[in-house]
């Protein structure tokens, strides 16, 4: 993995720790705390549940296709320096263009996938539920502008040929 600033890690834990706090309060005393406040959400629920799971489901992996990419280039380079004889000092970045699942259509599933994950988590707490909704207006505010810089990038490294149709992160949208 690549270093990360430490103002950034705790910028994203404060983050974290506020959607925590949030969500729990919702759930715990702001939200709907009565049989009657959740009646005839039921089948609501039910949707927003299976959409929450499909999107984590997604998202996990995608994540893990491009951990993966990363991972087998780690496992060739420790092959090459114990077949050169050579001691491996570090592991060279190989940037490589996704291709399973919806990287086929969009270059930044991961994202996409979590947007549809917490937009089912979303329907399941309600559409009052404004920690869930600010939580997933805030990941596309903040992903959505790295998705189409990531784009751009992409289509710099490998071409535009290459890139071909896929679009940054919502298939045939954006």
């Amino acid at each position: 993995m690549s270093p990360i600033h430490p103002l950034v890690w705790a910028l994203a834990v404060c983050f974290q720790l506020t959607n925590a706090i949030s969500i729990g309060g919702w759930l715990a005393g702001y939200g709907p705390t009565t049989v009657h406040g959740w009646a005839g959400r039921l089948y609501i629920m039910e949707i927003g549940m299976v959409i929450w799971g499909w999107g984590l489901l997604a998202n996990i992996f995608h994540d893990d296709y491009l951990r993966e990419i990363r991972r087998a280039a780690d496992r060739r380079q420790r092959r090459e320096a114990e077949e050169s004889g050579k001691p491996r000092e570090k592991v060279d970045k190989i940037y490589m263009m996704p291709k399973n699942g919806l990287f086929r259509y969009i270059l930044y599933a991961h994202y996409f996938c979590e947007w549809i994950e917490w937009a089912g988590f979303w329907i399941v707490g309600g559409w009052n539920c404004t920690p869930a909704r600010s939580f997933l207006l805030n990941e596309i505010a903040t992903m959505l502008p790295r998705a189409l810089q990531g784009w751009r990038w992409y289509v710099e490294k490998f071409g535009r040929d290459n890139v071909g149709n896929r679009k940054a992160v919502i298939p045939g949208l954006l």
